[in-house]
């Protein structure tokens, strides 16, 4: 209980989600339950547009279901097996109030795509059964370790890309129910042997399919649109069923001739509540671990996203651990009653926003009865449904989530080709999604975030600021006169001094590359008193970047050149005092000099250097191998400060040479061997 207590940041739904301190039990248990904060607020108000929204949203759950567990190569009854006991189970742990939980297009086709080797049904729905299992397990074992940040390498970027990428493979992976059988292939095409497998029922399925297309996307266009006829607007809220009827009642009058592939006779009841077989089994679970993790992450990706986004509009927060474990024990409760992995879905959750619906039991509760309803006693009613209006729910629903919006802003936000990275990234997610396969394209797309989030930790920006000739109050980017000179070409360097702002953290990955940078620009710079290190953008330092700092004040200070700290925040600044505080090698006595006060500092407090020494690069890198250091420095005329930095050694001198020394730590002895 102690576990469960501590995992919970805050609750929408005790305190409005302040994380004020629970010092009773009752709000503990509502921390891990919270129907029982919601519930106690519950009136009668709120069941009417509950009830006739949860109905409204059944209705449409059962259409889906049955596409979905067509898209998961699973039998057709286990689609609305997975809308009965997950539903009810988020309700109890769940902190979004319209989230509708039940089967969705993107986690189907990768449940699909997981068992596509398996060659029996019956054989792939058992298996469906077992891979909910293990997503419901991995997802309640992420949120009570509090483990929500994995998810979150994922960059928007490359999940947009292979999200619209899935979406295209959704898509073709429905032509052969579109068409009513079978398309020819790249070497069958040639010979027109395809021509005599079209028969009047494939004709007619085919035309069919491009009408019901047509009035899906009419029928969402309604529904977004402001203004529409009430009948229309109720239409379009029940799409789904609309065109299932349709079909029904199309597939159903036909002659036999012409009649459609349709799904034809469906079980009824529900299946006994028992283990998934194979779930001890060792081999089994080692089998479908890797699509299992896959799954998992993207159960939680999309759902979270879909369930925030109408939070936000309805003015209530949202924790992230509760919806880990809500989805994690639906998921893996489902599995024990024949369902399959189970998501939040987004044009569900945009209904019961629309709907009026105020609690998960008008989003959840409600649909999960009408599904055991429709199960126990209706099956019958699904069974002249044509197999080209699922597909045809499947191909809408599917274009719905391709999000080609996100590559047209990414390509027209940059100025120049070079800054389109976000493009490139998208392309490579989307091509490799439909090349390479779902589960490749959702490798590449991690693999590139991860790759990009190094990179960038690597490769901190850096910007040389300059001096604004006047104060530009109408301009929000330059809220102070010290401004990157690269984007205001106005702005100009400070004689004998360089600002350098650097932008994110120092640490080992870019503190190398950072004072390479610096000791270049006093190279190129004669005359150079200071630089003036500006730590706004500067949050954290790790102890290598230290180390290299205090290389390179060293290093400087043999030059004649000093670096001054300007808007250090507090943890460097801590860490900065600790290091040089006693060492002398800090030419100020406070860290926290605005700019203005450190170029003031740098030119009267500290010395020019010398003109008759011309200012050569001095390169100081050090390596720690066991007992030795080894430092390599470029000298001009003496090198006094060479003992000192290796610990005592002799004085060396040469005009114009490379020297390396040899030190051992703690001890006078040094070796020389000059180049």
């Amino acid at each position: 209980f102690g576990i469960w207590t501590a995992m919970v940041d805050s609750s929408p739904l005790m305190a409005n989600g302040s994380g004020a301190h629970r010092s009773t039990v009752s709000q503990q248990i509502e921390s891990i339950f919270p129907i029982c904060g919601w519930g106690k607020r519950y009136g009668r108000d709120l069941i009417r547009g509950d009830l006739i929204g949860g109905i409204t949203l059944g209705l449409v759950l059962a259409s889906q279901s049955f596409a979905h567990a067509s898209l998961a190569r699973a039998p057709l009854i286990q689609g609305p097996y997975s809308c009965v006991l997950p539903p009810m189970i988020y309700c109890l742990f769940g902190t979004c109030m319209h989230a509708s939980v039940g089967t969705g297009a993107l986690v189907a086709l990768l449940t699909g795509e997981a068992l596509k080797n398996i060659p029996s049904e019956a054989e792939r729905g058992a298996a469906c059964t077992l891979l909910s299992v293990m997503v419901g397990t991995l997802l309640a074992l992420m949120g009570i370790c509090r483990l929500a940040f994995l998810v979150r390498f994922f960059s928007r970027v490359a999940l947009s890309g292979f999200i619209t990428g899935s979406g295209v493979v959704i898509c073709l992976s429905q032509l052969h129910d579109l068409t009513g059988g079978p398309l020819p292939t790249w070497t069958t095409v040639h010979d027109f042997s395809w021509v005599d497998a079209i028969t009047p029922s494939r004709v007619m399925a085919t035309f069919t399919s491009c009408f019901m297309v047509v009035v899906l996307a009419w029928l969402r266009k309604i529904k977004e649109a402001e203004v529409a006829h009430p009948w229309l607007k109720g239409a379009s809220q029940v799409k789904e069923l609309v065109v299932a009827g349709y079909g029904i009642v199309l597939c159903a009058s036909l002659p036999e001739e012409f009649r459609m592939p349709y799904i034809g006779e469906v079980e009824g009841g529900f299946p006994a509540f028992q283990v998934p077989p194979g779930v001890f089994s060792r081999a089994k679970w080692i089998e479908l671990l890797p699509s299992a993790v896959t799954i998992a992450a993207c159960v939680f990706i999309s759902s979270f996203a879909a369930a925030k986004r109408f939070a936000l509009k309805a003015g209530y927060t949202m924790s992230a651990t509760n919806e880990f474990v809500a989805l994690g024990v639906s998921n893996f409760c489902g599995g024990f009653l024949g369902a399959i992995p189970t998501q939040v879905g987004l044009s569900r959750t945009a209904i019961a926003y629309e709907a009026g619906i105020h609690s998960p039991i008008g989003s959840n509760l409600i649909p999960a009865l009408c599904i055991m309803v429709l199960v126990q006693c209706c099956t019958g009613v699904f069974y002249y449904v044509p197999r080209c209006a699922l597909a045809c729910i499947i191909v809408v629903g599917s274009l719905g989530i391709c999000d080609w919006s996100t590559l047209g802003v990414l390509y027209r936000t940059p100025e120049t080709w070079k800054q389109r990275r976000g493009v490139a990234i998208w392309c490579i997610s989307f091509l490799g999604t439909i090349f390479l396969g779902v589960f490749s394209g959702l490798l590449w797309a991690t693999g590139l975030s991860i790759l990009m989030l190094i990179k960038d930790s690597a490769q901190p920006r850096v910007y040389e600021l300059g001096r604004l000739p006047q104060y530009y109050e109408d301009d929000p980017y330059a809220s102070e006169h010290w401004v990157p000179s690269q984007l205001y070409g106005h702005a100009t360097p400070e004689d004998g001094v360089i600002v350098l702002r650097l932008e994110g953290d120092l640490n080992f990955a870019n503190c190398e590359r950072f004072t390479d940078l610096v000791e270049r620009k006093v190279c190129q710079r004669a005359g150079t008193r200071a630089v003036i290190f500006d730590g706004c953008s500067c949050p954290r330092m790790d102890m290598t970047a230290l180390m290299n700092l205090q290389d390179l004040v060293v290093g400087l200070s043999t030059s004649g050149v000093a670096l001054v700290f300007a808007n250090t925040l507090e943890r460097p600044r801590k860490r900065l005092e600790k290091l040089l505080g006693g060492t002398g090698l800090l030419p100020q006595a406070s860290l926290t000099f605005t700019i203005d006060e450190a170029v003031s500092f740098s030119k009267t407090q500290v010395a020019p250097p010398a003109p008759d020494k011309p200012q050569k690069r001095r390169r100081v890198k050090r390596t720690n191998l066991g007992q030795f250091q080894i430092a390599r420095l470029k000298v001009s005329e003496s090198m006094p400060a060479l003992a000192q930095l290796a610990g005592g050694g002799e004085s060396l001198s040469s005009r114009g040479s490379e020297a390396s020394l040899f030190s051992r730590a703690n001890s006078n002895h040094s070796v020389a061997s000059m180049a």
